[in-house]
């Protein structure tokens, strides 16, 4: 073969295998699309996850997993009602001694009566003895009202004397004060107190004589046969 034509046959199988390459390189693009395809996408999603919207969820950890609220209604707390304190025993108030010597209930409450008043004044016992002798001899320790003063009757009282206008445990009349203050058991002791208190060395006179000084009996030794009597009462109550 010439030498011109060996170099166009070459020629012609070099642009044949051109084209070939061609050829098979077009047939082959589409096979090899999908997976450029999911590359691209797969790049994309990661553009998008570093874009703005997830700036947040980028910058601090993922939330805590959110727990439904209860539909269990919550249980109402109760608050114990306060234990009452232990109110204080009462104080027992002082007992009534009993009657002695014969008395009724009534006769030793006023003998009582008659004595704290003394012991109010700090009066010495013998003060309470002469007292007592005192209203055993007038009254028998009764609170005596008196018809002759229509207002004693309408005072508490435990019967009716008629000694002239007397009233009370010591039969006291008007002068020694009102008839509301004499038919009270304390303040017609306090009176005879007074009295006897301005009597001069009373202490040592005897229980009759004292008597007799404060009330000016008719009968000044009838106070004496009570002495006994109202050494025990006193000894009862004090």
């Amino acid at each position: 073969m010439p030498a011109a034509l060996r170099r166009y046959a070459m020629v012609i199988v070099a642009v044949t295998g051109i084209g070939l390459s061609t050829t098979l390189s077009s047939s082959a693009g589409p096979g090899a699309a999908p997976a450029d395809s999911a590359a691209l996408a797969v790049e994309a999603g990661r553009s998008a996850a570093d874009g703005p919207a997830s700036r947040g969820r980028a910058r601090k950890p993922a939330d805590a997993a959110v727990t439904p609220p209860s539909t269990k209604a919550a249980p109402t707390p109760t608050t114990a009602a306060p234990t009452p304190a232990a109110e204080p025993a009462a104080s027992p108030s002082p007992s009534v001694p009993a009657p002695v010597g014969g008395l009724t209930q009534a006769e030793m409450n006023n003998a009582v009566a008659i004595i704290d008043v003394a012991r109010q004044l700090n009066l010495p016992r013998r003060a309470a003895v002469v007292g007592i002798a005192t209203a055993l001899q007038e009254s028998h320790l009764r609170n005596l009202a008196n018809p002759n003063l229509p207002q004693s009757l309408q005072r508490p009282n435990e019967g009716v004397g008629y000694d002239y206008d007397s009233v009370g445990l010591f039969q006291q009349r008007p002068s020694w004060g009102t008839v509301d203050q004499l038919m009270d058991p304390r303040e017609s002791a306090r009176r005879f107190y007074a009295a006897l208190s301005r009597v001069e060395g009373w202490e040592q006179l005897a229980v009759t004589v004292a008597a007799q000084t404060v009330q000016r009996s008719a009968f000044p030794d009838a106070y004496a046969k009570w002495e006994g009597l109202a050494q025990q009462i006193v000894d009862a109550v004090m």
